[in-house]
């Protein structure tokens, strides 16, 4: 947070005034703190939308969006460096799922709205803390993800605070998950439902990602946190044994977790999550590889990656260990990460020279040509 971008902008917003007039808050606070990577830089504001974005309006270098001026939000990229400006704010009515707001100028009030008290920290330009409820750095100490005030009024104003406990839980809680929030989960998880399933497929996604994905999802499965997600043939070994080898191998991939949760199976969750036409094609080729691969031959594997390319291959080679019995060859590993499939000569062009129709016959002498073509070079 010490880049030239950084301190132009919070130059401007007064970051470094006594008292500061704007300060970094919530997760690239959090982050520093807790020393992982910072993504993404936000800053909370006294100034409205409307004068951070006279600010910044004549500065060479710099757009200013107003991408969220409903929430009094307005991103300002700055040599494409992006920062989130959002004003001081108090949440006035709440459905579950959207918040009106009023602008305040109390750092207080504005962190009495975040969700949980680790993303309430503000640091002005200079550096210093301020934990303006006096509760986040003892819970970042300890590792807690604790409720800013009571949890289930915070669920009821926003459900998609319950998959975010878990996340967050997830990948920066230790120890005893906090039970108050657990039960205000368990208890409000039928919210969860008039949620969009964009809302709901962002964070389940991000639960998946973590690292150590499987024993928080055994709590959320526990509490009837989306239990109709479970499948019975789940198993959880099965996804840590897989997370394990894809952080091993740097082959970090959603779908190939996702598969194991749903059973080992391709299955698109379509009453909760709204996937992407491409994940959705990834679980079913997930499936072919996973059902029809032996993964005993060299040159066979070796066909699979020059039809479908080694990241899939990899991630049903991993997802068949993972499953079992088999255990991981490094000779197979070294091919899945490093060998290059030739580009074969042979392409639709050269048949329609030679007089074939573009149809069903091209296709299927290309395929036939291609297959000769590869066991020759093989």
């Amino acid at each position: 947070m010490t880049a030239a971008e950084t301190v132009v902008v919070m130059t401007g917003l007064g970051g470094f005034e006594n008292p500061p007039k704007s300060m970094f808050v919530g997760g690239c606070v959090r982050n520093e703190l807790m020393e992982k990577p910072v993504q993404d830089i936000d800053i909370a504001t006294k100034y409205t939308p409307e004068e951070v974005m006279n600010i910044f309006h004549d500065i060479e270098h710099v757009q200013v969006i107003p991408t969220g001026l409903d929430h009094g939000t307005v991103t300002v990229v700055f040599n494409k460096k992006y920062f989130e400006i959002t004003t001081l704010r108090k949440d006035v009515q709440t459905d579950g799922r959207h918040a009106k707001i009023v602008y305040i100028d109390d750092w207080i009030e504005d962190a009495k709205r975040r969700d949980f008290t680790i993303n309430t920290l503000l640091a002005d330009g200079y550096g210093n803390i301020y934990d303006p409820l006096n509760t986040a750095l003892l819970d970042i100490d300890k590792s807690r993800i604790v409720f800013v005030g009571n949890p289930e009024q915070r669920i009821q104003e926003d459900a998609l605070r319950i998959l975010r406990f878990f996340r967050f839980y997830a990948g920066y809680g230790a120890g005893d998950i906090d039970l108050k929030g657990l039960d205000a989960c368990s208890k409000h998880h039928d919210l969860i439902k008039g949620l969009s399933r964009e809302r709901i497929t962002h964070e389940f996604l991000k639960i998946l990602e973590g690292d150590e994905p499987a024993p928080v999802l055994k709590i959320m499965f526990d509490n009837n946190v989306l239990s109709d997600m479970a499948d019975h043939n789940y198993n959880a070994k099965t996804l840590k044994t897989l997370c394990e080898m894809q952080i091993q191998y740097a082959a970090q991939n959603t779908m190939a977790r996702l598969f194991v949760l749903a059973g080992n199976k391709a299955r698109f969750y379509d009453d909760f999550l709204r996937l992407s036409h491409a994940q959705k094609k990834a679980l079913i080729k997930m499936d072919m590889v996973v059902s029809a691969m032996t993964f005993d031959d060299q040159k066979a594997l070796k066909k699979a990656i020059f039809y479908h390319g080694n990241d899939l291959i990899l991630q049903g080679y991993l997802l068949k260990i993972a499953i079992g019995p088999d255990e991981t060859d490094a000779n197979m590993i070294k091919i899945l990460q490093n060998w290059q499939a030739p580009e074969c000569p042979i392409t639709g062009q050269d048949l329609i020279n030679e007089g074939y129709v573009t149809g069903p016959d091209l296709g299927q002498e290309l395929e036939r040509r291609q297959a000769e073509w590869l066991d020759e070079v093989l």
